[in-house]
């Protein structure tokens, strides 16, 4: 089996799948084609352009190059990075399409919020009558993708819940044995992040009860230090500036928990996953994608931004309850379940069912 993923970037959220992909038996050609290496945003957010092993890889191939490259596999299995989303995403879709190829969509959900909301979700349902039926299968990321897709009209049994399935190194983190939860958020200092409104009802919690670093920058950093100087917060919160991603992995160790309170839309979270995966547990919107791995009272907590007191409530269960999982339990979940490796056995489930009448996949992380 050959598959093609077509993709904007080179990204590290992508690699350890594509990797675990290409390894896999029955598997002997993995193609990631991409309009570009990195942006500007990814690279002053600390990443780098990962290598991908046993991956073939393209970069802004031309409309030539394209035809050449589906030519060339007419049997692959084409997984889309969305539709519409770029000039040589959508130059491919198209020649796809023309030659009734095995395609596939990966996609997180669309902002539907406001005026511009209701416009997108006006060009999806043109983009349901002119693409679906070329479609085979969505790969929906986060629990807002599924609902999107499939309240599209696009076939329910071919919407599967997806992730972004990364790998860690190994840890020899353990049990902190302090009453002080240590805490950690990881990305853009801004609004639709919801950080500055959970520091705001943080700062009502007694200070002796936890520690904060925040990593990243934005422009709601000034807002949060206002906030911390009027609480007199400035000995248990702290900031940190965007670092490379390989060094941000070695600081989960130390923590407790990882927070992810985003009050608009947030497609997945990978920083939720990475903090499970090193058996943090997990505060976090039921807006973000990620919330769908939270097992309430077991791996973390999640809250609604919608009701009053949900955040209120779920700080304090942060802060005092003991009857969470151990951190190897959480991580042992989740190595099974949010893995390069667990994600490409899905995947093989996935196209097993599409296209052989295999049985339902079990999705991994739910």
């Amino acid at each position: 089996m050959q598959l093609i993923f077509w993709q904007n970037i080179l990204s590290i959220h992508q690699q350890p799948l594509l990797e675990a992909v290409a390894s896999l038996p029955g598997v002997d050609k993995v193609l990631l084609i991409v309009e570009q290496e990195m942006t500007p945003e990814r690279r002053k957010m600390g990443w780098s352009v990962p290598k991908m092993n046993g991956v073939d890889v393209y970069v802004a191939p031309s409309g030539t190059e394209i035809t050449r490259l589906i030519q060339e596999h007419p049997d692959a299995v084409n997984i889309m990075g969305g539709i519409g989303v770029s000039p040589m995403l959508s130059t491919a879709l198209h020649q796809l399409i023309q030659r009734k190829a095995r395609l596939g969509i990966m996609a997180e959900p669309f902002n539907a919020a406001g005026i511009k909301g209701l416009l997108r979700k006006y060009k999806y349902t043109w983009y349901r009558l002119r693409y679906f039926k070329h479609i085979q299968f969505f790969l929906a990321i986060g629990k807002a993708g599924w609902q999107q897709y499939a309240g599209l009209g696009f076939n329910k049994n071919r919407v599967f819940p997806w992730a972004y399935f990364i790998d860690v190194p190994k840890s020899q983190s353990t049990e902190t044995n302090t009453e002080r939860r240590k805490l950690m958020y990881a990305g853009r200092i801004e609004p639709g992040k919801g950080i500055c409104n959970f520091v705001a009802e943080l700062a009502n919690f007694d200070k002796k009860n936890y520690s904060l670093d925040i990593y990243g920058s934005g422009p709601d950093e000034d807002k949060i230090k206002e906030i911390i100087q009027r609480h007199d917060l400035g000995d248990v919160i702290h900031f940190h500036s965007f670092m490379p991603h390989d060094q941000l992995l070695q600081e989960y160790a130390q923590y407790d928990w990882i927070l992810l309170p985003s009050s608009a839309k947030d497609g997945w979270g990978v920083v939720v996953s990475e903090g499970l995966l090193f058996g943090l547990k997990g505060l976090t919107s039921n807006i973000c994608g990620v919330s769908w791995a939270i097992k309430n009272g077991v791996n973390g907590v999640t809250f609604d931004w919608s009701v009053p007191g949900s955040l209120a409530q779920a700080i304090d269960q942060m802060l005092h309850s003991d009857n969470f999982s151990s951190r190897s339990e959480i991580s042992a979940w989740a190595n099974n379940a949010l893995t390069g490796h667990a994600g490409a056995q899905y995947l093989q489930d996935i196209l097993e069912n599409v296209y052989n009448n295999g049985s339902t996949p079990h999705t991994p992380f739910i």
